[in-house]
């Protein structure tokens, strides 16, 4: 008997998406920040907060460069495009000044790069199959940020439509591989420095959040093909944090090593 009232309401989540989606859109045009969406605009669910995620790539008409993900906790999901417009190559990052803030959150990852496609299909992707297809690593940082002002007060498909706090990626220098091994075969584990010219070099124990870059590249790859998306050649994929979330000073020239994996030089301009 309620068949008849679910159809209208089920007719108009694509136009609250789209609502919804322009909002953010808008915060990140403007650089500005976001209070929280509208209770009538606010994803209920993780479809829906993916669905609000791919209606602001939509609207704002960038390319994704690369993806970040990991093996997703219960109850979450942990998958956000990075766009073309916000990934940066070289040893210096220019950057929006955002206010009160004199420094950058990053996370050191390893950026693992396509080789080939990997296009949506029927059947499921298998780790041989996605090896074969990805191609150079890099050292990366994820830069960190939010479209909402009082993101800690979130649920998390609220935090999914706006990606996962994605602001941006570097990608740094190529890590050199030893012969005849591949990205399966990258450390778990290394030590993750911060050097500043002037201070001390902090070290952490780093630890990679899965253990292997390769386990989540499958599942994301697994999670766009039963929606019709896929991986495209030269698009990059981070699979999370070695060391957490590092606080990064802007204006110093900084080195971020990896480990024997090398050492990615930086330095943020506002």
């Amino acid at each position: 008997m309620n068949t008849p009232a679910a159809a209208p309401a089920l007719e108009r989540l694509p136009v609250l998406e789209d609502q919804a989606a322009r909002l953010l859109v808008a915060a990140r045009r403007q650089g500005s920040l976001a209070e929280r969406l509208p209770i009538e605009l606010r994803p209920a669910n993780l479809d829906e907060g993916f669905a609000i995620q791919r209606k602001v790539g939509d609207q704002l008409g960038w390319q994704a460069g690369a993806w970040k993900c990991a093996l997703p906790p219960a109850g979450k999901l942990i998958a956000a495009p990075i766009y073309d417009a916000v990934i940066h190559r070289g040893a210096q990052c220019r950057i929006r000044a955002v206010r009160g803030q004199s420094c950058v959150r990053a996370e050191p990852e390893l950026a693992c790069l396509l080789a080939r496609d990997l296009p949506p299909r029927s059947a499921a992707y298998g780790e041989a199959e996605v090896l074969d297809a990805l191609g150079n690593v890099h050292l990366a940082l994820e830069l960190l940020g939010s479209r909402y002002a009082h993101p800690e007060s979130l649920t998390f498909p609220e935090l999914l439509a706006d990606g996962l706090f994605n602001a941006g990626l570097v990608i740094g220098p190529r890590v050199q591989l030893r012969e005849g091994a591949t990205p399966a075969d990258l450390p778990g584990e290394f030590t993750v420095s911060l050097t500043r010219a002037g201070h001390d070099t902090v070290s952490f124990a780093g630890r990679h959040p899965d253990r292997s870059v390769l386990a989540p590249i499958v599942w994301l790859v697994n999670f766009l093909r039963v929606r019709g998306l896929g991986l495209h050649a030269g698009q990059a994929v981070i699979t999370g944090s070695y060391a957490g979330v590092l606080e990064l000073p802007t204006g110093s020239e900084l080195q971020i090593g990896f480990g024997d994996l090398g050492t990615l030089p930086i330095h943020f301009l506002s």
